[in-house]
């Protein structure tokens, strides 16, 4: 606008072309007489004849205008090449690769040993629509006394059926893509068995100098038994009944054929996993020493030794198959760096576990007013920390308390694990409700890839847990562990907090306020019953430059 009012201005005063050789300037007067007239006087001047002159820009304006062209472009080229940079540097939602199939699984445990290969084999596909489960769990398949010891490895119980029957229960479970796990006690055997002879003593664990240390088991008694057979004292770490002996495995014979073992159930069946039972126990102190208050190491657990029997074991099994690490390992665990050493190679799994199953992150106790120690037990642990997976379990004879327990924990990382013979008295309402949860932990990427915050509130019996992922809804369950009606408000730190979706929810008498689908104010309190919980979600805030992503 201004350039072409300067142009306008330049052409009136310099710039019109003047062709006439000369000019007549007129001008007018008027008389004084009474009655004169204007008279018109023509004076010629002398003209001067202009050049043609062309339309110019001064230079410094055809700099400036390059100069301005250029700072455009490159402003637009620095815009372009700060958007790439952002996409390629912005916070992104994580790929949601692959995840190990045990991730958000349900594990439908056998404890007991009443059942059989071809009564599983007709009820399996009852059981996987009743408890949405990926493996069953089995107690361990070998031969074993009556008080439930070990009689030997390389074989088949005959109470359960015979191989035929085995591989029949593998098919079928394969074929509805479930797993197999069993237990493998890998810690004593039982008297009974024919290993126990006095001309193969060296086999067992012996105190032959009669020194009974002071060892103890878990119930505080000593763990040494005296054999009037051998006239000397056996170490027997399990059993009340005296009927188990540890075996020794500094006997190379005892370490060869708990290997060729494995490689027994390897090569005739395909079970999916083992559960490693007494893994922590397998070697004790060679000069069985007794243990003192102040040594923090003990002289009957987590030696060297059963570490480098884990990396054995591993070596001959599949590391896409599965070793879990049992409770009956886990009686004081809690120490970060043991457990590192038994999960090993975190990334390859090679010489170690994928699944560890606690003690301190179990209900096993019914006296027990709630859940909020198990709960609390696991935030300070390495699992918590490090996000690494971890079995979950219960004991509960309550299926209230289970219901609440096992939809909370759908939402840490992990599997669950479900005992036939404990946690069969779910309704059917409870294993609807237990259903939708495993669906969402199991195809809502939020679940898979997203992170875990649990929080407990202050001075009460509440535990919210909180999936978020990039991209995704957020998702929380608010569920009430303790044994009282409490009412609470539940504070969202991002989102649209007046309008959260309740997804699911185990409230008795819901109402329209708690019914599934409807929307909730999250500034209003919430009242829950012991046990009850809320599933919700919503929609996370939208800030910076994550929406251009």
């Amino acid at each position: 606008m201004f350039y072409i009012l300067y142009c306008h201005k330049l052409l009136l005063k310099n710039e019109l072309t003047i062709n006439e050789d000369k000019k007549e300037m007129i001008t007018a007067s008027r008389t004084d007489e009474a009655n004169g007239e204007f008279q018109i006087t023509k004076n010629t001047i002398a003209s001067t004849t202009l050049p043609n002159l062309p339309i110019t820009t001064p230079i410094w304006l055809k700099r400036a205008r390059i100069i301005s062209a250029l700072v455009y472009i490159l402003l637009q080229l620095g815009f372009f090449i700060f958007i790439v940079i952002c996409i390629a540097l912005y916070p992104r939602c994580e790929p949601a690769g692959e995840t190990p199939w045990w991730l958000n699984s349900v594990f439908l445990r056998f404890s007991n040993r009443n059942f059989r290969f071809d009564n599983l084999t007709d009820k399996i596909d009852q059981y996987k629509n009743d408890f949405s489960m990926q493996a069953l769990w089995l107690s361990p398949l070998i031969p074993s006394s009556n008080q439930g010891n070990p009689l030997e490895w390389s074989n088949i119980d005959g109470r359960f059926g015979g191989k035929d029957a085995l591989n029949s229960l593998i098919t079928k479970a394969h074929d509805l893509n479930i797993r197999i796990l069993m237990d493998y006690p890998l810690n004593h055997l039982s008297l009974q068995s024919d290993r126990f002879s006095p001309n193969d003593s060296s086999y067992f664990v012996w105190n032959a100098h009669g020194n009974t240390s002071n060892w103890k088991n878990n119930q505080q008694k000593s763990v040494w038994i005296y054999s009037d057979q051998d006239k000397t004292f056996y170490l027997n770490q399990f059993s009340s009944n005296n009927d188990s002996i540890d075996i020794n495995y500094r006997n190379n014979r005892v370490f060869n054929d708990m290997i060729d073992s494995f490689s027994y159930w390897e090569k005739n069946f395909q079970i999916d996993g083992y559960n490693l039972q007494g893994i922590s126990y397998a070697y004790e102190d060679y000069e069985q020493r007794n243990e003192t208050n102040n040594n923090n190491q003990s002289l009957m657990r987590h030696l060297d030794e059963d570490y480098l029997l884990l990396a054995r074991i591993r070596s001959e099994i599949s590391k896409n198959k599965i070793l879990l690490f049992d409770s009956i390992d886990s009686l004081s665990t809690s120490n970060d760096h043991l457990l590192e050493r038994y999960y090993g190679d975190r990334n390859s799994y090679l010489g170690g576990v994928q699944l560890a199953s606690l003690n301190d992150f179990q209900f096993i106790d019914e006296s027990m007013a709630n859940l909020t120690i198990v709960f609390e037990n696991y935030q300070n642990s390495i699992f918590y920390r490090e996000n690494r997976p971890l079995l979950w379990s219960s004991f509960s004879l309550d299926s209230n308390l289970n219901e609440a327990f096992f939809a909370a924990c759908l939402f840490h990382l992990g599997a669950i694990s479900i005992d036939i013979d404990r946690q069969a008295n779910f309704s059917p309402e409870q294993r609807e409700r237990l259903h939708q949860i495993i669906k969402f932990a199991q195809t809502l990427d939020v679940f898979r890839v997203g992170t875990v915050e649990q929080t407990i509130l202050s001075q009460t019996d509440w535990i919210t847990i909180e999936r978020a992922r990039r991209g995704s809804k957020h998702h929380m369950i608010i569920v009430n562990v303790g044994p009282n009606e409490q009412e609470n408000t539940i504070e969202l730190k991002s989102g649209l907090t007046d309008a959260v979706e309740i997804l699911l929810s185990n409230i008795a008498d819901p109402g329209s306020k708690y019914e599934t689908n409807a929307l909730i104010d999250m500034t209003s309190p919430i009242r829950l019953r012991s046990y009850e919980y809320l599933i919700i979600r919503w929609s996370p805030s939208i800030d910076g430059l994550s929406i251009i992503f």
